[in-house]
């Protein structure tokens, strides 16, 4: 009886611990979403931060704060560094997904993107991606072997793909400013 209780004790640790890197991660990706034009276009900078109004560039203000979220909480929860990397490996994957679902749905029916709407898609998938990260961590050892491997291959493709695409985007509308039609830092 003890274990389970532990068990439920450790799932619920877990699942706090998660909302609050929910909260760090959307109030950094926010300012993230100003600090290239704060430091002049520094082009180092373009990496984390976004350097335009394209849909990849908001996606990279929940990746990076996500990641840098993996690497501080693993110091809270005792688990082991890389079944958290492996689980926003996938998590992070979600919430970039659901911006783009999210996005593209809503402004095909109004037309047009709206702020309000636009932080509030930051939010959701960033608290659904967060949610899907804790309960991926509580999952049986069998299945956390399963998800291991693939996860961490998601985590890599998605730091390589978000390190290259700001600086050498591909020709798609998802690197595309709608404003302007510039893609990318340059």
């Amino acid at each position: 009886m003890n274990i389970g209780l532990d068990r439920m004790a450790h799932n619920k640790t877990l699942l706090r611990v998660e909302l609050i890197g929910a909260v760090f991660m959307i109030a950094l990706g926010s300012l993230l979403h100003f600090v290239f034009d704060w430091f002049g276009g520094w082009t180092p900078l373009a990496l984390i931060a976004a350097v335009n109004e394209s849909i990849w560039e908001h996606l990279k203000l929940a990746f990076w704060p996500g990641v840098l979220w993996a690497t501080i909480m693993p110091l809270r929860t005792g688990l082991c560094r890389l079944d958290v990397f492996s689980a926003k490996g996938v998590s992070l994957l979600v919430s970039a997904v659901l911006i783009v679902l999210i996005f593209t749905s809503y402004t095909a029916i109004l037309g047009e993107n709206r702020l309000l709407l636009d932080i509030g898609t930051f939010v959701l998938a960033i608290l659904a991606g967060q949610l899907f990260s804790a309960w991926l961590l509580v999952l049986d050892t069998d299945w956390r072997r399963r998800l291991f491997l693939p996860g961490l291959v998601l985590l890599a493709l998605q730091l390589v793909t978000y390190s290259l695409f700001t600086y050498f985007p591909p020709d798609h509308w998802l690197f595309v400013e709608a404003r302007s039609g510039l893609r990318g830092i340059f």
